[in-house]
């Protein structure tokens, strides 16, 4: 029976990782040939405007919203910190960061959260830090440190705001490990999807104040492009994604399910890795060799 929970718990995190390594391709695809038109902030509020919609309907068709009224009146204040960090941290520093830097980079430092995962999970939850986890976290931090500080001379992201763009990434891996620690117990006493979507439905509305004080361009004049992408990054990439992780949290532990952080990492340098090889048929070896390297 306990093997057959962490199966579940596996699948689940699984799912919610394949979504999100999709988030990284999509967004750095948001940012082409309309960079100019495109605001991260209002777009990150958006798409979770789109994720609050459908989980909200889904609500109400399982008739739960009881459950959720019962949620905002006992656990109100964890579930605003869960929005805060959750929502409108990690959402608008990763979406930002794809501004900066590569989606392969931004990939890389914000699934660096199973490192952070680990030590608050430590600290919080009381959760052991086994010889595996220790060698674990210490290989993440090796690769965060390489990551940021080994780039090649020829780096087209080289420069100051690509730093920046990389910062922002590994900050909101920090934001994340925070709302999977916090978010263990609500997952547990309310349910996966209940809790996802209280906690997206209140960092929906937190994002609100971030989009004016940002001064964002609230223009929805976008190409068609840009809606399409941004319509899928809201149903699966947030909405769905952010169920399958809660759900998840019933059945492993805050700390092994972070470490799902490099499985989206993984996937996301996989479908980079097959685009260059398509490229590169037409492409000598030297240029194809600098363009991997400028693009990760």
């Amino acid at each position: 029976m306990k093997e057959n929970k962490r199966f579940t718990g596996v699948l689940l995190g699984l799912a919610a990782t394949s979504f999100w390594a999709s988030f990284y391709i999509v967004g750095r695809f948001l940012f082409g040939e309309d960079e100019a038109k495109i605001d991260p902030v209002f777009l990150t509020f958006v798409r979770y405007l789109v994720a609050s919609m459908l989980l909200t309907g889904i609500m109400l068709y399982q008739k739960k919203m009881a459950v959720v009224k019962e949620c905002l009146k006992k656990d109100l204040v964890i579930f605003i910190f869960l929005g805060l960090t959750g929502i409108v941290g990690e959402g608008t520093l990763v979406f930002y960061s794809l501004k900066y830097t590569t989606a392969a980079r931004s990939c890389l430092l914000a699934n660096a959260s199973p490192v952070f995962t680990v030590l608050m999970a430590y600290f919080a939850l009381n959760e052991g830090m086994s010889k595996s986890k220790t060698a674990g976290m210490l290989l993440g931090f090796a690769g965060i440190s390489a990551a940021i500080l080994c780039r090649g001379g020829s780096d087209a992201y080289m420069s100051a705001s690509a730093v920046i763009g990389d910062l922002m990434a590994l900050a909101s891996g920090v934001c994340w490990a925070a709302y999977t620690v916090w978010g263990m117990r609500v997952s547990n006493q309310y349910g996966g999807m209940v809790s996802g979507t209280v906690s997206i439905l209140l960092g929906t509305v937190l994002m609100l104040p971030v989009v004016m004080l940002s001064g964002s361009n609230l223009s929805l004049d976008l190409p068609l492009r840009v809606w399409l992408g941004v319509i899928y990054l809201g149903v699966f990439a947030n909405g769905i994604a952010y169920m399958c992780w809660f759900a998840a949290l019933k059945h492993l532990k805050a700390g092994e399910l972070g470490a799902f952080g490099y499985v989206s990492a993984a996937m996301t340098m996989g479908c980079r890795l097959s685009s260059f090889r398509k490229k590169s048929a037409s492409y000598s070896w030297p240029r194809w060799r600098w363009y991997f390297t400028a693009s990760v």
